[in-house]
């Protein structure tokens, strides 16, 4: 899954590479150099990986509720719910804040709206969210094709390692960093929350109990829109930002005030700063190079 996603990105970098030749150099080293889109390979060192993981976070962060209003706004007008239980699970489904939903009764809503919600029929603004809620580039997205074929190719990864893990149980003998791995590439963990061992599990399980019984029994995968609306709600939290509401009421042009000064108040400043001494000794040299070339320029006259 993450050799899949690393490939899309270097993809992006050599397509830009054959349309523009060598004058893409410049915005390869800057797309490279960039933590969200830099390869998960390129990071070795725990602090790179660290630094990573949050780029990562940040942009599912960003992005993911903009993907979660935009389906819940859309399929409101377009989709009633038939029954007040497929109400309450599409209700749930959309809580904020890192609040637990029952995956039980969003499962009831999923199976309900799998009849006329569909990937292939997805909106391109919605699709263009999804990806970048997934971190998957969209840049440049020349048809919804391109960008639904990454995000299904994604979760067939997913369902056969899920198999696998439910199946064989493998989610309760992997160590704790295995854990947080495969709940992480599932979105249902942001590293920025520091889960435990019991809180990762309760999701793992929650997740695979979303699956449904069919996903092991006839390998039938629930909903993609549904799906990804369900886990990409462990980050539909905006706890993430770090500023507080009295941020608002600060100068924002701060960093502008020196141009505010006249040049006669940022010469005091500059002359009794730190550098007064060489600021002194510098303009003494030049007032006496100056008078010894008044002293030059004077005719000499002789008695």
């Amino acid at each position: 899954m993450r050799i899949k996603q690393d490939v899309w990105r270097l993809s992006h970098v050599a397509g830009t590479a054959f349309v523009l030749g060598g004058y893409s150099i410049p915005l390869s080293l800057f797309w490279l150099a960039n933590d969200t889109w830099i390869p998960s390979t390129f990071s070795t060192a725990e602090a790179d990986k660290q630094a990573w993981r949050e780029a990562q976070d940040l942009y599912r962060y960003r992005n993911a509720p903009s993907y979660l209003m935009e389906t819940k706004w859309f399929f409101d007008f377009h989709a009633y719910p038939l029954k007040p239980e497929h109400e309450r699970g599409w209700d749930e489904l959309f809580e904020k804040n890192d609040v637990r939903r029952d995956p039980a009764i969003v499962r009831a809503a999923a199976e309900m709206y799998d009849g006329f919600i569909k990937l292939e029929t997805i909106k391109r603004k919605s699709l263009r969210h999804l990806s970048r809620s997934m971190n998957i580039p969209t840049f440049p997205m020349l048809t919804r094709l391109c960008n639904s074929t990454r995000v299904r190719d994604y979760w067939n990864l997913a369902f056969n390692e899920d198999y696998m893990v439910i199946t064989q149980k493998l989610h309760e003998k992997m160590s704790d960093e295995d854990l947080y791995d495969y709940a992480w590439r599932r979105y249902l963990a942001p590293y920025d929350k520091k889960l435990n061992r019991e809180q990762l599990l309760e999701r793992v399980s929650d997740y695979h109990t979303f699956l449904g019984p069919k996903f092991v029994e006839e390998g039938k995968a629930p909903n993609l829109i549904i799906l990804t609306n369900y886990v990409l709600g462990y980050y539909n939290d905006p706890a993430f930002l770090t500023e507080d509401i009295t941020a608002l009421d600060r100068n924002d042009y701060d960093h502008l005030a020196s141009y505010g000064k006249d040049a006669f108040l940022r010469r005091l400043e500059f002359e009794n700063g730190p550098l007064r001494d060489q600021v002194e000794a510098h303009s003494q040299k030049i007032l006496e190079e100056r008078a010894a070339a008044k002293k030059a320029a004077q005719p000499q006259v002789e008695a």
